[in-house]
């Protein structure tokens, strides 16, 4: 099937620039515990026109791209590129809950930005597309591509843990594991999968929904799914409004993923499709990665010992720049 003939794909970025000093005034103004004080969740390694040239070149079919900011424009960006929508907080979560700087609250309402497509992909800023896509390696006959694999959550310190517990509260309430298996089977245990089939076979001695396989690499979603989940669950997501740093109470997007998963809204795809490096520890692996293509797409993860940031950061923008140094339609 021809790209022209594929319902309209969207994509959407969050990304914020925590060296903006009028950002960073704002966001002390409203600091209370000290664990919302550390820098590296918000630190822009100054990879995002890289990441627009890497759109531009591997998935040209994108209809729109959504850049959610609290009112940040990037130096570099093309604002009169009929493709680019910015899109500040205000622009679909209420006045009353600004500003925020938890990225549970600005992501899981994203069914409220004006003009979304129905069929879109999320990204975080860490996410690249490495290698040329299609329209239909996200989404096939309607339906979003992702890898159903099931597997427990694991409570451990400085992970997401406790709020993808939170969303499977959720999850639990409307599925058990009997009844995704029964309808859903050949999603849930997949050839596509591999090895990683093993990782729902240990959740099978429990009824419940342990959790899923979370690969951390854009999610194609559903706008409706949002919607529909919104319609049963708004008392409990809308608390995530109340939190404007990020909380343990907090529910993420992930929710979204879940229903798609849990409800078979998915056609399965290879668990190796993408690939999640740690900055630092893996700098080797993703310098390759970005020469080679070995993956479609890659996610270059901040951390909190990453002993020299300047050194790391120049080390990955060299190779961006050598591999991708024509400018996209994207800048100025």
């Amino acid at each position: 099937m021809s790209e022209a003939k594929n319902p309209p794909v969207d994509f959407v970025i969050d990304w914020v620039n925590g060296q903006d000093l009028s950002w960073q005034k704002k966001r002390s103004k409203y600091l209370v515990k000290k664990e919302d004080a550390s820098s590296v969740r918000f630190r822009d390694w100054g990879f995002l026109k890289y990441w627009f040239r890497l759109v531009e070149k591997n998935a040209p079919w994108v209809h729109k791209i959504f850049l959610i900011t609290d009112h940040q424009v990037p130096n570099f960006l093309n604002l009169d590129n009929s493709k680019i929508v910015l899109v500040n907080h205000e622009d679909y979560i209420q006045n009353k809950y600004l500003p925020v700087f938890n990225s549970n609250s600005i992501e899981i309402g994203m069914n409220k930005i004006p003009g979304l497509s129905e069929h879109f992909v999320f990204f975080n800023d860490d996410m690249f597309i490495n290698d040329s896509v299609k329209s239909t390696d996200f989404f096939e006959n309607g339906m979003p591509k992702d890898s159903g694999v099931m597997s427990p959550q694991f409570p451990i310190s400085n992970s997401v843990a406790h709020n993808t517990m939170n969303s499977m509260e959720i999850v639990n309430k409307y599925f058990s594991r009997n009844n995704i298996l029964k309808k859903h089977f050949f999603k849930i245990f997949n050839w596509k999968y591999g090895k990683d089939n093993i990782r729902t076979l240990t959740t099978l001695p429990w009824k419940a929904v342990m959790g899923f396989y979370d690969n951390h690499i854009p999610i194609s979603f559903l706008k409706s799914t949002f919607e529909d989940v919104w319609s049963k669950e708004e008392k409990l997501l809308s608390q995530n409004f109340e939190h404007r740093f990020r909380s343990k109470l907090d529910y993420s997007v992930w929710v979204m993923r879940y229903f798609q998963l849990a409800s078979g809204k998915f056609v399965p795809r290879s668990t190796n499709f993408g690939k999640y490096y740690n900055i630092g520890k893996q700098t080797k692996q993703i310098i390759n990665d970005i020469r080679t293509k070995k993956h479609s797409l890659i996610v270059l993860n901040d951390q909190e010992d990453i002993q020299n940031f300047e050194l790391e950061r120049n080390n990955i923008i060299s190779v961006f720049e050598s591999s991708f140094p024509e400018k996209s339609s994207f800048e100025v």
